[in-house]
């Protein structure tokens, strides 16, 4: 019984409090109850519906102004890249969507996606530690211009000659010629079977992308693995991923929080790398090279 009663009080009490909503309205008892504060009141409600529709009105031209760029990204990024091979390295934690964009904007450039590639599990999981320097130890001297003897250097430089088949900017080519052709296969075979590595690699590689993920030093090493080879390298990926490679000298760098707008600034910033460029591009930030193609700043999508 005590139940059934309280919860008759309680709906009572909802009931009352209504009423009386309904009875103050905007009407004169209201007035008199409020004062001042009705007034406040009102003021307030209408600044937040302006508010609000203010909000809503840039949500819809930034909408409007991705939509854009998405239709209009083929005739942006045509001829940007003709027939240059770039390979789109994935590092721990990437954005399957930026990777994703990315790769399709690189084909819209007139670019080849050569090869797609990323670390595998066992490169860093703590318990393959030992087992790493190991294979660390095997796989030194099937490479070329590395000098290293840090086990993870040494890892990083057989991803990336193993990934796109290249050799250290400098390195004699006497060398490469005496490791033979099949060098990068090789080496991505044995990363391949020590669960360190996987994907499609390249047999060449005229740019690279490293699409940064969560894993900070992971991304560090394979951007300094890559940086010191001739291919130019692109860092994308989420502002805060990216922000420890920028400004700089050796890499390019693009950030982004929405990627159907972020991928085509990749495309276009791999198209400057190319041509001995290193920009910094900020999330919506338009490319140097795309000044006069008309896309809207501002755009985050």
């Amino acid at each position: 019984m005590s139940d059934t009663r309280s919860r008759l009080l309680a709906a009572a009490a909802g009931l009352a409090v209504l009423a009386i909503g309904v009875v103050l309205g905007s009407g004169p008892l209201r007035a008199a109850l409020l004062g001042d504060l009705g007034e406040q009141i009102d003021t307030l409600q209408t600044d937040l519906d302006g508010a609000r529709a203010q909000t809503d009105a840039e949500r819809a031209r930034a909408d409007a102004a991705v939509a854009y760029i998405d239709g209009a990204a083929p005739a942006i990024l045509a001829g940007l890249l003709p027939g240059s091979a770039v390979v789109i390295v994935v590092a721990p934690g990437a954005s399957d969507d930026a990777v994703a964009a990315i790769g399709a904007r690189i084909g819209l450039a007139g670019g080849d996606l050569a090869g797609t590639v990323q670390l595998a599990d066992g490169w860093t999981d703590p318990a393959t530690r030992p087992f790493r320097s190991a294979l660390a130890d095997q796989v030194a001297p099937s490479l070329v211009g590395v000098d290293s003897t840090d086990p993870e250097e040494i890892l990083a430089e057989a991803f990336v000659q193993g990934s796109t088949g290249a050799a250290p900017t400098g390195t004699d080519l006497a060398e490469i010629d005496a490791a033979g052709a099949d060098r990068g296969a090789v080496l991505w075979d044995l990363l391949e079977q020590a669960d360190l590595a996987t994907g499609q690699p390249a047999a060449r590689a005229d740019a690279v992308i490293v699409v940064a993920g969560s894993d900070g030093d992971a991304t560090a090493g394979l951007v300094n693995a890559f940086s010191r080879y001739d291919a130019p390298v692109t860092v994308a990926g989420a502002p805060a991923a990216v922000a420890p490679f920028a400004p700089g000298d050796a890499v390019a760098t693009v950030a982004a929080t929405g990627w159907t707008v972020g991928s085509v600034t990749v495309a276009a910033t791999v198209a400057e790398t190319v041509v001995g460029a290193r920009p910094d591009y900020a999330d919506g930030q338009v490319p140097g090279i795309l000044g006069d193609s008309g896309v809207p700043s501002g755009a985050d999508g």
